[in-house]
């Protein structure tokens, strides 16, 4: 006997439960991204889709605590009615009869990833970690940092975890981003690009044979993979089709990347530092008076009314965004100048180890928002011009004599200034940049100071040798 099973399509409705981030908190992490100048490109957007928005002349009549006023006296006009009946000079005849210009901005590499990334995971742990890496990725689009570095920055326990998340982005568009090194970038692209019966060369020749490729010893590699020198020169011809800077086209092809410091550190005539956040360029913006005095007229449509209802809380939360993207930025540093005083005072070399879950548990944020407030943000201390990044570090496995943590940010320092400063006819090793640390009671091992060098794109002494 013979059955059949009859197999029907049909709508059901089931219950799920699921984090959905609310439009005022998307908002809030997309300003908070924002470094300063593309800050005042969002506003001109935001001030050419919501006409409610106005930008504030007079910066003089501005209180000590704006946004809070603001939201106040906004919140009071639309419950109250206490509406100015006055027509700013900003909607001026003239300037209605202008002709207006779209404002256009492309979308840089680290937006796109992650359109992709809230796409691909769902998870908020999976997503802070996926945040983190896109944020830390270099101007070529590869990740430098470890998976045991980044577990240990973020607080995990693990770092498989990191791990997984990293293999999921590399696998996004552009392919091979995130990748740690050139053999891994070619290797994700090799994988998805060439068929079975030449991916396996292939990727052998990437991870074996690199070096002798790029000196173009096809010889020898024909004679180390018993291949016919023909076979070697179209696997070379194949390899040379993959993108080795996956951020290539994602990146501005002018060199010159000028950048604005969000927040000053300078010091005062009493020694103290002082923190001041750089808004001078940024426009104060408040809810236009004259589109709520129409709420009050009798012959608005309720799609009107709910319309200008609705463009002044849009309005009223991206100022409330730019005011708490100012604030975070300011709490970070004013931890930053409270554990980071010896960098301000004697410079790069007495950097501290600094985390992320250290900052975040000092100003009560999270490590995913500490982490956006970092992202492309710049700060101008008395020993010059750096990246916020460029104060968190992981300290050394390894531990000076006296006890102390070694921040691998400041290890990469020194390294790079003993080797500007060294004789050129008879340059560092690794092993005496070792012994120069073993002197000062800094034991840092060998393949550490490689590792850190390769990332700094030293070349060996062999090869700095003139």
């Amino acid at each position: 006997m013979v059955y059949f099973l009859r197999m029907k399509i049909k709508i059901t409705a089931s219950q799920i439960q699921k984090q959905v981030l609310a439009p005022s908190m998307q908002q809030s992490i997309e300003i908070l991204l924002l470094p300063l100048i593309e800050l005042n490109t969002a506003i001109e957007l935001e001030l050419q889709e919501n006409p409610l928005l106005e930008i504030v002349e007079d910066r003089s009549m501005t209180s000590q605590n704006p946004i809070e006023d603001l939201v106040n006296q906004n919140l009071k006009r639309l419950k109250d009615s206490a509406i100015d009946n006055s027509q700013p000079a900003y909607f001026s005849q003239e300037e209605e009869d202008s002709e207006e210009k779209e404002i256009t901005r492309s979308a840089p590499l680290e937006e796109y990833l992650l359109q992709q990334l809230r796409i691909e995971i769902t998870d908020l742990l999976d997503l802070k970690i996926g945040e983190f890496i896109i944020g830390n990725l270099d101007e070529d689009g590869f990740f430098r940092m470890s998976c045991e570095e980044t577990a240990l920055m973020l607080g995990l326990k693990s770092a498989e975890i990191v791990e997984r998340i990293l293999h999921t982005i590399q696998n996004f568009e552009p392919l091979g981003v995130a990748a740690r090194d050139l053999k891994e970038c070619l290797t994700v692209q090799a994988h998805f690009k060439f068929n079975d019966t030449t991916r396996d060369l292939i990727c052998k020749v990437i991870n074996d044979h690199l070096e002798e490729l790029g000196r173009k010893k096809y010889t020898e590699i024909a004679r180390k993979l018993k291949l016919p020198l023909t076979t070697v020169k179209k696997i070379t011809q194949e390899i040379a089709s993959l993108e080795p800077r996956p951020a290539r086209k994602y990146r501005p092809t002018d060199t010159n990347i000028y950048v604005r410091a969000d927040v000053t550190i300078t010091k005062n005539s009493e020694g103290e530092y002082e923190v001041r956040i750089n808004n001078d360029s940024i426009p104060h913006l408040r809810i236009n008076a004259f589109y709520q005095n129409m709420l009050k007229q009798p012959n608005r449509t309720p799609e009107e009314i709910e319309f200008i209802r609705e463009k002044v809380k849009n309005g009223i939360l991206f100022i409330k965004s730019i005011e708490q993207r100012h604030q975070t930025i300011r709490d970070i540093t004013h931890y930053l100048v409270a554990y980071q005083k010896d960098f301000l005072e004697n410079g790069p070399l007495q950097l501290k180890p600094m985390i992320l879950k250290d900052v975040a548990d000092s100003i009560g944020r999270n490590e995913s928002t500490v982490c956006r407030a970092i992202n492309n943000k710049y700060v101008e201390t008395p020993q010059g011009l750096f990246p916020m990044k460029f104060f968190f570090s992981q300290a050394l496995s390894e531990n000076t004599q006296d006890g102390k943590s070694i921040s691998s940010r400041s290890i990469k320092e020194e390294i790079k200034t003993l080797i500007e400063e060294e004789n050129k006819v008879n340059p560092l090793s690794d092993q005496d940049i070792q012994n120069y640390f073993k002197e000062k009671g800094m034991p840092v091992a060998r393949r550490t100071i490689s590792k850190y060098r390769q990332a700094m794109r030293i070349l060996p002494s062999h090869l700095r040798k003139t």
